[in-house]
């Protein structure tokens, strides 16, 4: 097995993400790293930064798929609307928004700017340990389209030199085995995926990190090519099943010009497949953008429906301060005004006025138009009056901006549609040609099954069968390669799990109270060896055989373990939340295994909800080292939070405490 070298976080700056109020610039430490705050605030958009500034905006790594026969290779990706989707429409610099994550692999130091409103690496730093700087240079382009090529296209862009750089720095095979690592074992987040009982990541686990990463290559080529023309030999079944139907149609004998139109047929079925295809894909985007359009339109709707209730306040509020200012003020008052300035008419007769009597007599608005008395008018206007203009003027802002949005995406509609009909049309005039050309071939009773047309069909479908029976052994050859690829591999495991058991059983005890190992075997899934933990002397097959919290931390003490037998260097693990799913008698405990994990010089990084548990009090207790980020300080609270007396002393209490902890720390 080779030493692999894992991310080590330095530090981690956000830059004009409205999401938060202000930028973030935050250092992390080897030790618990605690990033406290209330529900909705950003806690997991800034775990998920942390993994995009590290992998980019990745689900899963590399897998194979056939596309009409095509044998195509992509990753899997999250949303490029993510983090603008948690933008306030209403900031001038939300296409500046931007990350950059300072980490460590081995010698070098990474400093990657990645773009949050358009999703691309932006630029990349790295400091050697012996102060040799340098600035990668490429192409920029987004992660989306940039997937869209092909390997030879990507060479010259940003993302490919920055992920080749990487890959040679950590000591893997390539990029994507970092994406995996990070996805699947670095970060426990809050979807609450275990992976100790998952035989797909146990197995690229044992191949890819516990073995001779040739073998790995190795056995996933076999497992690719297994499935490639396990795929090829069904398409094969398919065209079969579609000849055999044409050929049971023809009854009689199909002369030269049954064959041109059967060619004809195939052809015409060719391009409709083609035209159907891009009609489904348009149709799909059609669907997104008049889904994007109702949202912002029931957005619209609800923003007026505010804005209205917010202008019958504020005009209920004007009419009390009116009365109460202007006293025996005529209610007319204005309208006549109105009418002898600006309309030069009699507000009795509405004949019209002479210059001189329209011209006003003084700008003083405190003063009668037309006997020149003071009126008592109120100077200042109500602070709550106020505060509802305000919140007015924002909500027809928000109104705007939705408008400009339903704008901008019924333009985008309206040229999808253009393309959409075009090709509707091509479809309809496509299968009203198959069908005359149907009509014309099968309506003919006099078909002799000697002819041509029908020897030749019967020659295509013998050499399908053929393809096909040939890409079937193909796949089961490539299956069997694979297979005697895996044994070895597995064989090469059983040094490994006395240590890796040694290390669970550390971990997972510590935790449960109860005698903990892993054992190596294919209980689970008869053709997949992986590593089963067995509680209290029993092997636990299934996660739903312990309790939440329970499989829950084996999961996690099993990810520690793994960090803990790979490390070569200092690195990182996430947990989102922890202590959801605890009762208080397993609160210390919990902190004890995470702190066992930095026992060598980690860093862990945890979020919590501040609710009432002790398990924050028990990890602030019982660290060497620990550094803390209040997203209260940076989230926009609701109304709710703002006026949780509980909430804010609790995050005080835990800040005050932290502090006096480092404050004694460093006085020692």
């Amino acid at each position: 097995m080779n030493n692999i070298y894992l991310p080590d976080l330095k530090n981690i700056e956000i830059k004009n993400y409205s999401l938060y109020q202000k930028d973030i610039y935050h250092t992390f430490i080897h030790g618990v790293n605690l990033i406290i705050g209330g529900n909705g605030v950003g806690k997991t958009t800034f775990i998920n930064l942390i993994r995009y500034g590290l992998i980019g905006l990745y689900k899963k790594d590399l897998d194979v798929r056939t596309y009409r026969g095509e044998k195509r290779l992509g990753r899997l990706q999250y949303s490029m609307d993510y983090f603008r989707n948690r933008m306030l429409d209403e900031y001038e610099k939300n296409k500046e928004a931007e990350v950059t994550l300072t980490f460590k692999i081995n010698t070098a130091t990474f400093k990657v700017t990645r773009g949050l409103y358009d999703i691309v690496l932006k630029r990349v730093e790295v400091l050697e340990d012996n102060g040799c700087f340098t600035v990668l240079k490429g192409e920029l382009l987004r992660q989306d389209r940039y997937e869209r090529l092909t390997e030879d296209e990507k060479v010259n862009y940003l993302q490919n030199i920055y992920e080749q750089e990487v890959s040679t720095r950590a000591n893997i095979n390539d990029f994507n085995d970092l994406i995996f690592f990070v996805n699947q074992v670095l970060f426990f987040d809050e979807d609450r995926k275990t992976i100790v009982w998952e035989p797909i990541v146990q197995e690229r686990l044992s191949s890819k990190y516990f073995n001779d990463p040739s073998l790995d290559e190795q056995f996933q080529e076999a497992k690719r090519q297994a499935k490639y023309h396990d795929s090829i030999s069904r398409h094969k079944s398919e065209d079969m099943r579609a000849i055999g139907k044409i050929i049971k149609r023809i009854e009689g004998g199909p002369d030269d010009t049954e064959i041109a139109a059967l060619n004809e047929i195939n052809l015409l079925k060719e391009k409709l497949q083609k035209a159907a295809t891009k009609l489904n894909e348009l149709q799909i985007e059609r669907k997104k953008l008049e889904n994007k359009i109702s949202v912002f339109t029931n957005e619209r709707v609800d923003l007026n429906r505010q804005v209205k209730e917010i202008e019958n306040i504020i005009k209920d509020e004007e009419a009390k301060i009116y009365h109460e200012v202007w006293g025996t003020l005529n209610p007319h008052y204005n309208v006549f005004k109105k009418n002898i300035t600006h309309l030069h008419s009699c507000p009795m007769c509405n004949q019209s006025l002479d210059e001189n009597i329209t011209s006003p007599h003084h700008s003083n608005d405190n003063e009668c138009f037309l006997c020149h008395q003071d009126i008592r008018v109120e100077q200042e206007e109500p602070g709550h009056l106020k505060q509802h203009k305000e919140k007015l003027n924002y909500l027809l802002l928000l109104v705007q901006s939705s408008e400009k949005e339903i704008f901008n995406l019924e333009g985008v509609l309206k040229n999808f549609d253009g393309e959409y009909n075009k090709y509707k049309n091509e479809v309809f005039k496509l299968q009203s040609k198959l069908r005359d050309l149907d009509f014309k071939l099968y309506s003919n009773e006099d078909k002799s099954k000697e002819s041509l047309a029908y020897t030749a069909m019967m020659a295509e479908l013998e050499q399908l069968e053929k393809e096909k029976q040939d890409n079937s052994d193909l796949s089961e050859i490539y299956n069997q390669k694979a297979n005697n690829i895996i044994k070895q591999i597995e064989n090469n495991l059983s040094n490994i799990t006395k240590e890796l058991s040694a290390l669970f059983a550390d971990f997972a005890g510590d935790f449960l109270g109860l005698d903990c190992k892993l054992t190596f075997d294919n209980l689970i899934k008869q053709d997949v060896k992986m590593y089963i933990p067995i509680i209290n002397r029993k092997p636990r097959l299934d996660p739903l055989e312990l309790s939440e919290s329970q499989r829950f931390f084996s999961d996690q003490s099993f990810r520690m373990s793994l960090l803990s037998y790979f490390y070569t260097g200092a690195s990182f693990f996430v947990c989102e939340t922890p202590d959801s799913s605890l009762d208080l008698s397993y609160e210390a405990n919990a902190a004890e295994i995470f702190l066992k994990y930095l026992y060598k010089p980690n860093a862990l990084i945890v979020t919590s909800n501040l609710n009432n548990s002790e398990f924050i009090d028990s990890i602030i207790d019982k660290s060497k080292d620990i550094s803390f980020l209040n997203l209260l300080d940076f989230g926009r609270m609701s109304q709710i939070q703002r006026n949780s007396t509980i909430l804010l002393e609790t995050s005080r209490r835990i800040e005050e405490k932290i502090n006096a902890k480092e404050k004694f720390r460093k006085n020692i």
